[in-house]
């Protein structure tokens, strides 16, 4: 009797596990940053990069987008970086893959970021708290030790209604109301 509830329930966690992987955003993993991640920057921009050196809920993806512009995704121990027009960014993350988005049982964190031109800024995606992303600004030397842990994303398929960033693409800073 019991080995009868328990494979249902063995099977409805490995289901659970792999929609965990579960979503229209794909990344090619690079062990190393293309050079032009840290090219000289045009002018009146700046660099933003998203970090997660972490391990935990590696499958559990991160979609980040800057002024409702998508820019890349975190998943597992990685980073991005992109180019931020000088001004006002707001970046939202979402955690989760599709199913949770479906369900409603993703998440919305944001960050807010004055960007001043030629400034570099990381933000960390900490995922060390069962079940949750928060995020928050690092400083570099904090930030390269976190690079150091991770490898570089690059998104490379999106859903049909979202475009990917094109390289060297700077986002627009927001414009006041």
């Amino acid at each position: 009797m019991l080995a009868r509830r328990a494979l249902p329930l063995a099977l409805a966690s490995l289901t659970g596990l792999l929609a965990l992987s579960c979503t229209k955003y794909e990344l090619n993993m690079r062990e190393n940053a293309p050079a032009s991640a840290f090219a000289a920057l045009p002018p009146n921009t700046a660099r933003i990069c998203v970090l997660r050196p972490h391990g935990v809920a590696a499958l559990v993806p991160a979609v980040v987008h800057d002024n409702v512009r998508l820019v890349g995704m975190t998943k597992g121990p990685s980073y991005f970086c992109y180019l931020a027009e000088a001004g006002v960014h707001r970046i939202v993350t979402r955690y989760g893959d599709d199913v949770d988005a479906e369900l409603g049982s993703d998440t919305l964190v944001d960050a807010s970021l004055t960007a001043e031109p030629g400034g570099h800024y990381f933000l960390h995606h900490d995922v060390t708290a069962i079940l949750t992303l928060s995020v928050g600004w690092v400083d570099a030397t904090r930030a390269n030790e976190m690079i150091s842990e991770c490898d570089y994303a690059e998104l490379v398929a999106a859903p049909s209604n979202e475009s990917l960033p094109a390289p060297g693409e700077i986002v627009r800073a927001s414009r006041p109301q």
